[in-house]
């Protein structure tokens, strides 16, 4: 196992955890916003292992910005890291993958994508391009051997999390809340699997299909939430 992150001393917290698992893993920093240092630093790690069996993209960032105040280079940035990085890491594994005819790319996107809340947009927006190139990859990768997955985690009390908490964001119901080792586990028990969606909640599967037969309705109460 092989983690990334621009913090090199979360890293070291991860690398003793992850050494506990496998004796082999390490950790790189690298921005995963900066997709030439991306590409370079899984370009290292194929070369180390031979190849990626299971590559997760899971960095994101929420510019924590009123619509009234931000500005597009906020978007621009919220871009690369939640939609260019994952495409980027994407690809780069990709041909080997291909050539292999097995390997699994898992896309952590975000319930916000597809049922985004009132807000400035920027997030729910690359969460939801994500989704999309997910699915679209999906239908010419899945015949040739290359499993790809988009993950709905639900709300989880990350720092991200909280942070959209701390701005106003209303805390979510219990049945709408996962920890990160719940989600963690469905992933790995998914991940290579013939399910193109991993969502882990079915309160908010429910909410697309009220959202899909009762949209003025929803659509309605979603302002107010």
């Amino acid at each position: 196992m092989v983690g990334l992150a621009r913090t090199t001393a979360r890293l070291e917290d991860l690398s003793a955890e992850l050494r506990v698992h496998s004796p082999r893993s390490r950790t790189i920093t690298c921005d995963v916003a900066d997709t030439d240092a991306l590409r370079h630093a899984l370009k290292e790690v194929m070369t180390t292992w031979g190849h990626i069996d299971l590559l997760v993209n899971n960095a994101a960032q929420d510019p924590g910005i009123r619509l009234v105040e931000i500005g597009e280079a906020d978007f621009r940035h919220t871009f690369d890291v939640n939609f260019f990085a994952p495409v980027a890491a994407t690809l780069a594994v990709l041909p080997n993958m291909v050539e292999r005819g097995s390997g699994s790319v898992v896309n952590v996107s975000s319930d916000g994508g597809r049922l985004p809340s009132p807000g400035p947009g920027a997030y729910p927006s690359s969460k939801a391009a994500l989704s999309a190139f997910t699915e679209s990859t999906s239908f010419r990768l899945g015949p040739k051997g290359v499993t790809v997955h988009v993950v709905y985690p639900a709300f989880m009390a990350t720092e991200l999390g909280m942070s959209a908490l701390g701005r106003g964001l209303r805390r979510p119901p219990r049945l709408m809340t996962r920890s990160v080792p719940s989600v963690s586990r469905r992933i790995l028990a998914q991940a290579g699997g013939p399910s193109l969606e991993i969502s882990v909640s079915g309160l908010i599967d429910a909410a697309m299909v009220f959202r899909a037969l009762m949209p003025r309705t929803y659509l309605r109460l979603r302002r107010n939430w």
